[in-house]
């Protein structure tokens, strides 16, 4: 008997303490609380989106390496949502028993993802500085103007075939990302009551959230480095040849999100902190203890045959399902998030070390300051879950007319192709991308070629003590002379009102964000969370962020004036130049279409809640609970008893 009762004993402190098995430190006790995971959940939250806003700052160089197009590289994002669906669809269920280790798995799961495309920079091949020698200057009217010899320069071809290493990585992070989306959530709603989870929630958030723009300007801050850490001779950032060092902003975060996946794992599957919430519940009919014990010691055969029913009755929740195409339709238009920073380095001729922290200043800091808002309204009005359903529809619908801001861009001049100055003489070619500026009429030119240059000089223009090497003797070029590059920015004034203005949509937009996952989680009873949020999760990405990457990719790809065309067999790689001044029009005609149609459905759901849920008000004694009860594990009930 006494052996029995030890048995038990040891399974509850294995189910309540933190630790691995049967190593239960005491030492440990003091993070066991909801305070400090909140804390290391965001910690890791941040750190594993980083490498995400770092991929968005070099698509535009991972398209250039690995000879790719839009719709190729909007194809790893999909993939990434794809394996996400089958996470949600197949593991949903699965996470209510052993939400801790599920999440820590797919916090390693994420971190696989992102290195796994890492190491293909040990292997493949970039391109040798091209210096005055290379270019052979007794000869270089054969070399520039009709054409400079591209022997060695098939590089990307053959490094094309390591582009399913991104579709393989981003595979494993999709599907690793599920869980702290799912049962992260739940997980924080089991520890904290109503008002103190919108808080926890917002915390999450804004770590995420901030992840973002750091990780747009930490990719940026390594695209002025040189791939392989160490500048070559002869070589400068603005060179062609030059290739940042996209791998490195990627690996650091992840190798720390790796060391943070364990600690998180170390969390007990019921933590002391939730027993008093699950009595607090019990005591007010919300929840029962035996709803709450058959959630933790459901067998796999169990989990397996309520799946179909689960979801069936998730399916007839009218108000459920609206709110679900709502995001749809949200998840659709924020897709075109992923080419944000190529869009705005095209629209202000913005480099790749710029436009990460511009973007990061501005969008990244309307997230975070509209998640704050957010969570302090849900925080200090307490009000009903219907209620917030209708804040976040009225947001939505307010913030439409801001997506115009977008519009405001700098007035672009396409690169000169067939001129005078150059199509009679010249035997150019578009298969490589070597922008040249002549300084004097702020025209950018395709390549040397393109601008008809026939020879090597260096450049003292900007700086006569510490000359660059460019180009002269250009027939098409004013000055004569031309430095490696696109021309600068000529409209900062435009950039900062449009940046403003589109921020502004961010923080209204995002101001509703904490309403929109209370309400996603007070919208169906206690035991169907989990599963609510799995058909969320997986609604939202075959619906709306897997084709979305692919919409966005084909409309960016139509505008494309000129492509890398191969000197070989003819075949198209990836685009140079675009249409900017047209294909914005229409991506914001695309954005204002789904965010009406997102706005719509929230509407919907506001008008069909359902009045008759066990939990229908934000505002209930769960949450006039004493802050020492709350910390304490001492209940009534076997399953709350106190640790020794």
């Amino acid at each position: 008997m006494e052996s029995q009762k030890g048995q038990e004993s040891q399974k509850e402190r294995q189910v309540s303490q933190m630790g691995f098995a049967g190593w239960r430190p005491t030492y440990l006790r003091r993070f066991n609380n909801p305070t400090m995971f909140t804390a290391i959940f965001s910690v890791s939250s941040f750190f594993l989106i980083v490498p995400y806003g770092v991929l968005l700052v070099i698509l535009p160089t991972l398209e250039r390496v690995f000879n790719l197009n839009s719709k190729q590289t909007g194809l790893i994002l999909m993939f990434n949502d794809i394996s996400g669906v089958i996470a949600s669809v197949v593991m949903t269920n699965w996470y209510s028993a052993k939400k801790i280790r599920w999440i820590g798995i797919g916090n390693l799961l994420i971190v696989a993802g992102y290195l796994c495309p890492v190491w293909t920079t040990l292997v493949i091949e970039y391109p040798a500085p091209q210096t005055a020698e290379s270019h052979n200057m007794s000869s270089s009217h054969n070399l520039l103007c009709e054409g400079r010899e591209q022997e060695g320069r098939d590089w990307a071809n053959r490094n094309h075939n390591y582009y399913f290493m991104f579709l393989f990585g981003f595979f494993l992070q999709g599907f690793g990302a599920n869980a702290p989306l799912t049962a992260g959530l739940t997980y924080l709603d089991e520890i904290f009551h109503q008002k103190h989870f919108a808080i926890a929630l917002s915390v999450v958030a804004v770590f995420s959230f901030v992840g973002y723009p750091f990780g747009l300007a930490l990719g940026s801050e390594f695209m002025g480095w040189h791939v392989t850490l160490s500048m070559p001779e002869g070589m400068t950032v603005d060179s062609a040849e030059f290739v940042g060092a996209w791998w490195l902003g990627i690996l650091i975060p992840s190798v720390v999100g790796f060391f943070l996946a364990f600690i998180v794992l170390l969390y007990p599957q019921q933590m002391p902190a939730a027993n008093v919430v699950l009595a607090s519940k019990i005591r007010h009919g919300i929840a029962t203890l035996k709803e709450k014990e058959e959630e933790l010691n459901q067998s796999f055969v169990e989990v397996t045959r309520r799946m179909i029913p689960d979801f069936q009755r998730l399916l007839r929740n009218r108000a459920l399902n609206y709110l679900v195409l709502g995001e749809v339709f949200f998840s659709l238009q924020i897709g075109l998030q992923a080419y944000e920073p190529k869009i705005y380095a095209k629209l202000f001729r913005l480099t790749d070390t710029t436009v990460g922290p511009i973007l990061g200043i501005f969008h990244g800091g309307g997230f975070i300051l509209g998640i704050i808002m957010g969570g302090l309204l849900v925080k200090r009005r307490d009000w009903k879950p219907k209620r917030l359903t209708f804040i976040f529809f009225t947001l939505s619908l307010v913030s439409i007319p801001f997506l115009f801001g977008a519009l405001l861009n700098c007035p672009m001049d396409k690169p000169p192709i067939a001129v005078a100055c150059n199509y009679s003489d010249c035997n150019c070619t578009t298969e490589f991308y070597d922008p040249v500026c002549d300084d004097i009429s702020g025209v950018t030119y395709f390549s040397p070629c393109f601008a008809g240059c026939n020879r090597v000089v260096l450049n003292t223009i900007h700086d006569e003590i510490n000359p660059v090497w460019g180009w002269g003797n250009c027939s098409c070029a004013t000055s004569g002379i031309v430095h490696p590059g696109e021309c600068g920015s000529t409209c900062s004034e435009t950039m900062a009102i449009s940046l403003a203005i589109t921020t502004i949509q961010q923080v209204i937009q995002y101001a509703g964000f904490v309403s929109l996952n209370v309400v996603f989680q007070r919208i169906v009873d206690e035991s169907d969370r989990t599963i609510a949020q799995g058909l969320r999760q997986s609604a939202r990405k075959a619906l709306g962020t897997i084709p979305s990457p692919l919409l966005f990719g084909w409309m960016i790809d139509r505008y494309c004036t000129i492509w890398k065309t191969s000197s070989v067999d003819g075949s198209r790689g990836n685009c140079w130049v675009y249409d900017t001044e047209t294909m914005i029009i229409w991506l914001c005609v695309v954005q204002v279409g789904l965010r009406l149609l997102s706005s719509l459905f929230y509407y919907l759901c506001w008008s069909n809640y359902p009045a008759d849920l066990k939990e229908n008000s934000a505002k209930n004694p769960l949450i006039q609970t004493n802050k020492r009860e709350y910390y304490s594990s001492t209940c009534s009930t076997s399953m709350c008893a106190e640790e020794e």
